[in-house]
């Protein structure tokens, strides 16, 4: 494992490369490659061996040499649970759950409408995104009753591509993540990449569309509180402006802790990149730090209390397009366009230094001080 040093505050770990188990660079593409935790990484590829043979590599990324289990199977898409062995298939509006330890299925079920998008959002539920609502797949005991509505699509998202979606970890907040393509009104030749959040509160059946490219539900317990909440963080960038941070501390509120917080900050862009926007944001609750990940291949740190945007390092050349916090919740996974698995972390000490130095934050980098270095 070789370590590149991208900047003085942020470090890069490259850890392996897709290719070395078969997996061609043409096959990472963001339908092919799903990661749903640390703990896995799915990919859906051709096999080098046998020609034209349709396979399922999946990469245990828990063990100190990451270890591969592939099968020839032919599916539209595949994932594996955030945690248990298990395999989920999808083939037009057909599911499958396999357990690939014991080698056989768990469960099945056939969808009445195309699923445009799905994805595992906890250890026990798929949700699927078909073209007029939403739906769970709830596969915990005692019953599995197959996919449940869950709430309608807002009609503003009905012309996006649906390229995310999250639950908070109580499950009473959804977020509904489409990209679609704007044109210049002066120039039909250049266009740009628009995002529309869908915001779902479970509690209070309610919908709120936000712009924002990519969205991240975390818990995180604020410095002056004495139990954690539910924070909901946004990241969006409009044409020729720089980005924004939208950091949320949602409901309900609990006794004992103070009032609900939000802020939102300018998430800084490179000047000459104008096409570049968030595509993937990670929170990493144990030192309170919010990574947003780029389509350029750039990762921004954030802190989580204030939105404060504290630096910023390139991770790659090419499009970062997965990501997942580390088991530790203090680094991000990623993988590039090119196949590329990456740790990417902050060096703590640098990070405090700059934070009350340079940035001229000493209450940011006290916080960051006691998280990192408790005593």
């Amino acid at each position: 494992m070789d370590e590149r040093t991208e900047s003085p505050i942020i470090s890069v770990q490259h850890i392996f490369q897709l290719s070395h188990y078969g997996v061609k660079q043409e096959h990472v593409t963001f339908p092919r490659v799903t990661m749903s935790s640390h703990r896995w990484i799915c990919c859906r590829h051709i096999s080098r061996k046998r020609k034209k043979v349709d396979c399922i590599t999946a990469i245990n990324l828990t063990r100190k040499t990451p270890r591969s289990l592939t099968w020839p199977c032919v599916a539209d898409s595949a994932m594996m649970n955030p945690r248990k062995p298990w395999l989920a298939l999808k083939v037009g509006r057909h599911f499958q759950v396999f357990n690939i330890v014991a080698e056989k299925q768990l469960h099945r079920c056939t969808t009445k409408d195309d699923v445009q998008y799905w994805t595992w959002i906890s250890d026990d539920i798929i949700s699927m995104v078909g073209s007029k609502a939403v739906y769970h797949w709830d596969l915990s005991p005692p019953a599995d009753l197959g996919p449940q509505k869950i709430f309608i699509r807002h009609g503003r998202l009905s012309f996006c591509q649906i390229i995310g979606y999250k639950a908070d970890p109580t499950q009473r907040w959804l977020a509904l993540v489409g990209l679609f393509r704007e044109f210049d009104n002066e120039s039909d030749n250049l266009s740009y990449v628009s995002g529309l959040t869908q915001i779902y509160s479970v509690d209070n059946k309610y919908s709120q569309p936000i712009d924002a490219q990519a969205v991240s539900f975390g818990m995180y317990r604020r410095s002056e509180n004495i139990l954690p909440s539910s924070f909901l963080c946004l990241a969006n960038r409009s044409p020729g402006q720089q980005g924004k941070l939208h950091v949320i501390e949602l409901g309900p509120h609990k006794p004992g802790n103070t009032a609900l917080i939000s802020c939102t900050e300018q998430l800084f862009f490179d000047e000459g990149d104008s096409h570049d926007f968030p595509v993937s944001i990670q929170i990493c609750s144990n030192y309170g730090l919010v990574y947003v990940l780029t389509k350029h291949g750039q990762i921004k740190v954030c802190d989580i209390e204030t939105g404060t945007h504290l630096s910023s390092a390139s991770v790659s050349p090419l499009t970062l397009f997965t990501g997942a916090p580390d088991c530790e919740g203090k680094r991000v996974l990623t993988v590039d366009r090119s196949g590329k698995f990456s740790a990417v972390g902050v060096r703590e000490r640098a990070l405090i230094d700059y934070t009350r130095t340079e940035l001229k934050r000493p209450a940011i980098a006290r916080r960051l001080e006691k998280s990192m270095f408790p005593e």
